[in-house]
């Protein structure tokens, strides 16, 4: 089977509702491809995802009718690889989605995604100047849905949605976060580039390091536990944190337990609680903290929405489920996934665990509450609406001295430092005399 076969199949599967990278991991592993071709083949599915609604946009004018989604995705990946990877000739593109569709569909078929393929490639590129609603046009031109962009025009204008919109172009860096338990960064880095990985100390994290080559994914010493892969935005939660050595405390929302484990890391007499919903993702905590040598803690299955965690935590953590608007370039699918409904049911939720788990916090003690998305009612509205329902709930400041923050909350957007986007807002319990 060739590279575009199994593109094909990977944008059935992630358009059915399947994870993107774990669909490509899952391929990359079972396939036998050489190098040309894993990167072929990781290149055209997750730029066919991220460019999803441009290709439609480009092929509109072309697509007559009804026609089957893997045909429509078909024509999306080969209209790609025919606007963005110049390295192919469009003859190639052509002819193998031909007999890809041959394969699939009958002769008839085939001869409509040539025509439709070789009228797109004879004529020039539609031009985004004819859209003529602005929002539509940025829509569209950075495959973003409307209701986002028309989101963060709201709450940014104009100017700041665009500065987001493009920031979500760019590949994602690669982030690793140090295990201080095991090494040191400079001799991470050392032993990293005498291996031949490029990488470097991240300057907005002390525990963070850039790699410029996925080997660092699958480098000995990321099984030995020398290091963890997380991107910088979500490292900025143990600062807010800023966990004293004997600290008690939860993650509440923990899995696969990258927080709460690097908390861990830092209490040389305190322990880690790291609890999930989800019983399958504990496993991950557990081999987590295995890898990395960390055993000053306890993951179990937990509902922070209901559970009696049966102690009281100095911190508790809530990284709470979102809809994940600042991993965007990360998980490129879950822009068409999400809907603008979902918002409520997601900032319910959000309250929900909060206004249960704050019950299990010392007098005195400090909730952080942190998601990895981009949405005033996800983040600055909940952290309000918590304090508000809660008069023993008052906002602490914390500092991000890299960032050059101190305050409340902080809303990391991906164009300022390249990173994720990512929200953090701290809570201090009041003692009540």
């Amino acid at each position: 089977m060739n590279v575009r076969e199994i593109a094909l199949r990977a944008l059935d599967k992630v358009f059915s509702g399947s994870y993107s990278n774990i669909v490509l991991n899952d391929y990359l592993n079972n396939y036998e491809l050489n190098d040309s071709d894993r990167a072929l083949l990781s290149e055209i599915v997750y730029g066919t995802i991220a460019k999803k609604l441009t290709l439609e946009f480009y092929l509109a004018p072309f697509i007559k009718g009804r026609m089957r989604q893997w045909q429509r995705n078909l024509l999306m990946l080969s209209v790609y690889q025919l606007v963005y990877l110049d390295r192919i000739p469009p003859y190639a593109v052509i002819n193998e989605a031909v007999e890809i569709t041959k394969t699939r569909g009958g002769l008839s078929a085939s001869k409509v995604t040539n025509a439709i393929l070789r009228n797109f490639e004879r004529e020039p590129l539609r031009d985004f100047s004819d859209i003529k609603n602005d929002k539509t046009r940025l829509s569209v031109l950075s495959s973003i849905p409307q209701w986002i962009i028309e989101h963060w025009i709201t709450h940014y204008k104009f100017e700041g949605a665009v500065k987001i919109a493009e920031s979500l172009q760019d590949r994602p860096k690669l982030y690793a976060r140090v295990n201080t338990r095991k090494t040191t960064r400079d001799t991470l880095i050392e032993q990293l580039t005498a291996d031949g990985l490029e990488v470097e100390a991240a300057t907005l994290h002390q525990d963070g390091i850039i790699s410029k080559t996925n080997q660092i994914l699958k480098h000995p010493l990321f099984f030995k536990g020398m290091y963890s892969i997380q991107d910088i935005s979500s490292m900025f939660v143990h600062d807010a944190v800023n966990p004293k050595h004997d600290d008690v405390v939860l993650d509440a929302c923990s899995a696969p337990g990258g927080k709460g484990l690097h908390v861990a890391e830092k209490l040389t007499d305190g322990h880690a609680d790291l609890a999930d919903v989800h019983p399958h993702k504990i496993t991950l905590i557990d081999n987590a903290a295995k890898r990395l040598e960390i055993d000053n803690y306890s993951a179990f299955v937990a509902d922070a929405t209901a559970f009696d965690y049966g102690k009281k935590y100095d911190k508790i953590i809530v990284d709470a489920p979102c809809s994940g608007l600042g991993v965007i370039r990360r998980k490129p699918e879950i822009r068409y996934e999400r809907k603008s409904e979902d918002i409520d049911s997601l900032v319910k939720l959000q309250l929900e665990i909060l206004n249960h788990v704050k019950q299990f916090l010392k007098p005195g003690g400090e909730l952080i509450y942190s998601t990895c998305t981009i949405h005033q009612m996800e983040n600055e509205n909940v952290a309000y609406t918590f304090m508000k329902q809660n008069e023993d709930i008052e906002f602490e400041p914390f500092d991000l001295p890299t960032l050059n923050f101190s305050g409340h909350m902080r809303q990391i957007l991906p164009y300022e430092f390249d990173t994720d986007g990512f929200f953090i807002a701290k809570f201090k319990r009041r003692v009540i005399r």
